[in-house]
């Protein structure tokens, strides 16, 4: 059953890749101090790889969480779109409201210190959705390899 209770609240907009994510494909997720990496196979044409992979590096990372086995009514109020491929953001996140006010509680006075400007952002893999929260995200493709390869 969907969850009708969001509205404005966590409402998932689309963000296009320029690439065609293999969408049957598991992704490899790295993690490095408050860095994560998702390397993920990338189709040429339908069902065709690329020798290249797609890589979405998150920067001033404050929390990352994956759940598996949801379907697209993970986030029932999503943005309709028509691209092969994307990553979603939530504007108006419930979580990240969530971390803020715990962090207020102790740490009054972080925001004078920290500067950065928090979105949550949703990477599918085959049967995970991976959600992180970062202060920024950055596209580029790399040659895959062997080691590369999720």
């Amino acid at each position: 059953m969907k969850n009708t209770q969001h509205t404005e609240l966590d409402r998932a907009e689309g963000v296009e890749l320029p690439v065609w994510q293999a969408p049957n494909d598991d992704v490899r997720l790295t993690l490095n101090g408050d860095h994560a990496k998702i390397i993920f196979e990338v189709w040429d044409d339908q069902a065709k790889y690329s020798s290249h992979c797609g890589v979405l590096e998150f920067s001033q990372m404050w929390g990352i969480r994956c759940e598996r086995n949801k379907d697209l009514s993970y986030y029932p109020n999503m943005s309709d779109d028509e691209y092969k491929s994307c990553y979603w953001v939530i504007p108006n996140s419930s979580w990240l409201r969530k971390l803020q006010s715990e962090r207020n509680q102790d740490f009054p006075d972080w925001e004078k210190f920290d500067k950065g400007e928090y979105v949550h952002y949703i990477v599918q893999s085959n049967k995970f959705y991976i959600e992180i929260i970062a202060a920024s995200i950055k596209f580029s493709r790399l040659l895959c390899n062997e080691q590369s390869k999720p």
